[in-house]
């Protein structure tokens, strides 16, 4: 690697002109598993660092299934709404857990009156959040000199840190959310209770 900046900035340039594809786009035949692993495997190649940097395999879709993340397939093949699904858990594994990502789109979707609109509209926001990041990226690559292994790793350290600081938001938004879907749902049954009580001691008098 004779410049590690401008390979970079050339990796920075892809980024930016990456997207998954939208609801339309994704293949309008069921797929195996296979075929499901080597698509998806396709659509993220840019993100990988190595062979080894395994995006999407087999097992991780199983236990996506099995986490009751995405819905299970039908007769062993994945239509469009699973690929969907699956894209999004694969965006964001990288910085939720796969409770607090069953947690979002249990919410998006249940308020959903067409799922390819919420998968569209989850795809443009992570556009604009991508292209914001790669301009960022460029204004401090700009304060770098070529092959300056330091300044790049106190930018790498700089990214990461503000990336931890919106993933404890995130999740502390997540958890404050729970905690009020609970009490509300536990309040409803109570207020259940109450009601049938009432009914009952109505009913014998």
């Amino acid at each position: 690697m004779d410049n590690i900046k401008k390979t970079l900035e050339n990796w920075l340039n892809q980024l930016n002109s990456f997207s998954f594809k939208n609801y339309e786009e994704l293949p309008d035949i069921e797929l195996y598993m296979d075929q499901v692993v080597t698509f998806l495997e396709k659509q993220s190649s840019i993100f990988q660092t190595s062979s080894l940097d395994k995006q999407i395999t087999s097992s991780m879709i199983n236990n996506y299934v099995k986490g009751e993340v995405i819905q299970a397939p039908i007769s062993k093949r994945y239509n469009r709404e699973h690929l969907a699904a699956v894209e999004q858990v694969m965006t964001l594994k990288q910085v939720l857990t796969i409770a607090e990502i069953k947690q979002i789109l249990d919410k998006n979707y249940n308020k959903a009156v067409e799922k390819a609109d919420i998968f569209n509209t989850f795809n443009t926001i992570n556009n604009d959040k991508k292209s914001q990041a790669v301009e960022q990226a460029f204004k401090q690559l700009n304060n770098i000199d070529d092959n300056d292994t330091y300044g790049l790793m106190k930018l790498a350290l700089d990214f990461a840190l503000s990336a931890n600081a919106y993933i404890n938001i995130a999740k502390r938004i997540l958890f404050l959310t729970r905690v009020y879907d609970f009490e509300n749902t536990e309040n409803e049954k109570e207020k259940e209770k109450e009601k049938k009580k009432d009914e009952k001691a109505q009913s014998n008098d």
